[in-house]
């Protein structure tokens, strides 16, 4: 059976109006049914379920779509949960994955294997042998104590070309074993190999079950590169982990909160001065891998990266990837020539920690751990945040300039779905950049194509209720369509 024909029987087999109704108090409304709505505060109820035609539609936020779309929604999952959960409901049996064959699941448990004895001959190296005096001279330095050290499993490599190659080769560990697992590089020419992490501070890097993935490994003096990271693996892909995430679901789940740093040395500070639900993105932008790994058990992400200007630039880029990840539903958006298409709404509070000028956090949490609790504490919406990075502190004098600010910032200000916060930033932005609100309001974005969804097939939107009830709810969603009908009337 194809993919579409499965979600086509789960979608005939779900009774929409009984599913919502597990969730809101719902009483009959002519031939259809309303409630208060689940996604919005709100006294009089403007959530409507439509039992024809298998929809539901809020009056008041916007929010509407099938039964997949309110399971989505309401239980923050992704479509491909809310099918597998309604399949189970509708006793539709879906196709499952073919499990990973013998041969892969031995070789993923050497990989782990091998990460986890190097590993461990690398913390041995820090605590135990002379070599590793300039690994606990850094620590010491840098304020790092030895129970945190040891919770994160630090550990150094020593000065040498081979000596992880020597100590696994006498366990009978071959050269090419340790090349797949990332810990040796082939020599060129085929030369036989050479220790990858040499006189550095090594971090492991575990995945949420606390298996050893992989390494970083931080330069000591002007070596470069500062920071070393094991290549991508059989287990290992730095833009699919999050470090310190082992030690930070506990709390993040316990909090519905994640901060998420830079750094190793920023992670590692925050959890030795009792901030637990804090990881590291390890130095790059967030990806859609790393926030699905944490989306299910947060209502909030904070992002805490560096004060410096890529720090700053670092949150730019990862805002987009955020938006894309988050995303959980499409709802209808008009613009004022009329096109109906469907725009991406976030289904989670994104807040930017706005840290003091050259503080990154590491430095602060060290310096005032006061500070950082109140910085986090007070982070500011990633649209305020968002809108100060692209309009900059003063407008541009080129209108070209101009348009392409606001082109930039439209996607996000449609993902907005209340109208009333939406138009408050439609009248920010118009100031930030002194144009005029309609010319916001009206604005496309810079690329209108939208990236098609992995999971779902695209649809065409079927009509959920009747013309009239339709042409209101948008009408109340987005009032400033009225001035542009207005003046089109003679």
């Amino acid at each position: 059976m194809s993919a579409t024909n499965v979600v086509d029987r789960v979608r005939e087999r779900s009774d929409i109006v009984e599913i919502i109704g597990q969730h809101v108090q719902l009483r009959k409304a002519a031939k259809n049914f309303k409630g208060l709505c689940p996604f919005h505060q709100e006294k009089t109820p403007s959530f409507t379920v439509y039992p024809d035609s298998q929809h539901f539609h809020c009056f008041g936020c916007g929010a509407g779509g099938d039964v997949f779309s309110f399971v989505m929604q309401v239980e923050h999952v992704d479509f491909r949960e809310a099918l597998r959960e309604l399949a189970q409901r509708a006793g539709v049996e879906l196709e499952q994955a073919p499990p990973p064959s013998p041969e892969v699941v031995e070789r993923h448990a050497r990989l782990f294997e091998l990460n986890a004895r190097a590993a461990t001959f690398f913390t041995h190296v820090l605590w135990s042998t002379p070599n590793g005096e300039p690994g606990r001279e850094l620590l010491e330095r840098r304020g790092v104590d030895r129970a945190t050290a040891e919770r994160f499993q630090l550990g150094f490599a020593p000065d040498r070309w081979d000596a992880l190659l020597t100590v696994l080769g006498k366990r009978g560990v071959a050269p090419e074993d340790l090349i797949e697992a990332g810990l040796a590089t082939a020599r060129e020419g085929g030369g036989g190999a050479y220790d990858r992490f040499r006189n550095r501070l090594i971090f492991p890097i575990h995945d949420r079950e606390g298996r050893t993935v992989g390494f970083g490994g931080r330069a000591l003096g002007d070596a470069q590169p500062k920071y070393l990271n094991s290549p991508q693996t059989a287990i290992f892909d730095k833009g699919a982990n999050l470090y310190a995430l082992d030690l930070a679901q506990e709390a993040i789940r316990r909090l519905r909160e994640v901060v998420v740093v830079e750094g190793y040395m920023d992670a590692i500070a925050a959890h030795q001065f009792g901030f637990t639900n804090v990881v590291a993105s390890m130095g790059t932008a967030l990806t859609e891998e790393q926030v699905r790994l944490v989306r299910r058990s947060v209502d909030r992400i904070v992002l805490a990266l560096d004060a410096d200007a890529a720090g700053q630039m670092a949150t730019v880029r990862g805002l987009d990837v955020m938006r894309g990840a988050l995303a959980e539903t499409d709802r209808i958006d008009v613009e004022p020539v009329g096109l109906v298409r469907f725009e991406r709404t976030l289904k989670t509070d994104i807040r930017i920690v706005r840290l003091p000028s050259g503080k990154d956090p590491d430095e602060l949490i060290r310096a005032d751990a006061d500070a950082w609790r109140s910085a986090v504490a007070e982070p500011v919406p990633l649209l305020d945040f968002y809108v100060d990075a692209v309009t900059g502190d003063t407008p541009p004098s080129d209108p070209r300039e101009k348009s392409e600010r606001v082109s930039r910032l439209v996607p996000l200000l449609r993902e907005v779905a209340d109208p009333v916060v939406r138009e408050h930033y439609v009248k920010l932005v118009a100031r930030r950049l002194d144009v005029d609100e309609n010319l916001v309001r009206r604005a496309r974005p810079a690329s209108t194509t939208r990236r098609p969804r992995l999971t779902e097939p695209p649809q065409r939107a079927r009509s959920s209720v009747s013309t009239e009830d339709h042409v209101i709810a948008l009408l109340v969603t987005f009032p400033e369509v009225l001035k542009s009908i207005a003046a089109t009337l003679p």
